[in-house]
């Protein structure tokens, strides 16, 4: 038992890619394939989040507005230009990590409070800016008519945006698998548990937290433009403050700086709503409970406490029996 916990600690990424690749060839229902594809977004923006937060301890309430700024450039470039959806994919990913920068440059002396009101003001202008530039955006109307993804003459279902979704959340994981074993990955948390001795070691303050707001915002609007493409209409209500909030609690619920308890996180707060949803009126209050008392239970999150509790199990269960031999 102990050495499939390791394995499973290990290769989290491979369990992740196995039953991602699974789900939709088990799950026939057309609504539940919908969810899971929900499922691989939320996992993407709480994924690269954790870069931003969990790692280098920035406070950020403008996630899901990047995932708005990539699905309105692929939409834009779409429905206006013609553009396939493997350019605006990666069109939509680099006008996101310029807006990240834009961002992230100017707020670097900004910190906990003050720097979720600035990224929180982020998001209201931008979603004033969807409403009001009307002969770009379409304003409160929105932008319809986007194609389906294609690539070639593939054109994709909806098992194929989920595989293009889950591929997008291996790389992110993969990325921050990476950079938490490098020297890159505790530069990030030197910043986030200590700013002055960060900078007296040597590191770069301002490029690295430029660095993670940049990277964070290229996943989510490459996100973003997936999303795009698969619904064909996005509008300034489909990305809110209160979405860049559930993605921040995700990833604090799952364990902020840990490479699987976003992910969880995600999959957890995507799926729960769904199950709780003959309760119509109380869902989101009784999702809203369990979220504060996992939180105030164990400020590190549910999978990290998770694995704690595991490791302490195995630890005691291997003390007794060399006790026992003994």
């Amino acid at each position: 038992m102990k050495k499939v916990y390791g394995l499973l600690k290990r290769h989290s990424i491979i369990v992740i890619a196995v039953l991602g690749i699974l789900a939709p060839l088990v799950i026939r229902n057309t609504y539940h394939v919908h969810i899971i594809l929900m499922c691989m977004m939320f996992g993407i923006l709480a994924s690269s989040l954790n870069i931003a937060v969990g790692m280098t301890g920035l406070s950020n309430l403008a996630h899901a507005t990047f995932f708005g700024i990539g699905a309105y450039a692929a939409a834009i470039l779409n429905t206006r230009y013609g553009l396939p959806f493997y350019l605006t994919f990666f069109a939509g990913g680099l006008v996101a990590m310029v807006f990240g920068f834009i961002l992230g440059a100017p707020t670097l002396r900004l910190k906990g409070v003050f720097l979720a009101l600035v990224t929180t003001g982020f998001g209201q202008v931008v979603r004033i800016i969807e409403l009001n530039w009307v002969s770009l955006t379409n304003g409160p109307m929105g932008i319809s008519g986007i194609d389906a993804a294609e690539i070639g003459s593939y054109s994709f279902s909806t098992v194929s945006y989920i595989y293009y979704g889950l591929a997008l959340l291996i790389l992110c994981m993969y990325m921050s698998k990476r950079l938490m074993g490098t020297r890159v990955g505790r530069a990030l948390f030197a910043i986030k548990y200590d700013e002055t001795v960060a900078r007296s070691l040597g590191v770069n303050i301002t490029f690295y937290k430029v660095g993670a707001y940049v990277l964070s915002a290229c996943m989510a609007g490459m996100a973003g433009t997936i999303f795009a493409h698969y619904v064909s209409f996005i509008s300034p209500d489909t990305f809110t403050v209160a979405d860049s909030t559930t993605v921040l609690c995700m990833v604090i619920l799952g364990g902020a700086g840990s490479l699987l308890g976003p992910v969880i996180g995600a999959f957890i707060l995507t799926i729960a709503p769904e199950i709780f949803r003959f309760a119509q009126t109380y869902r989101m209050i009784f999702i809203g409970a369990v979220m504060v008392i996992g939180v105030i239970a164990n400020e590190r999150g549910w999978v990290p406490m998770l694995t704690s509790k595991i490791r302490g199990l195995f630890h005691r269960k291997q003390t007794s029996e060399e006790g026992g031999k003994a």
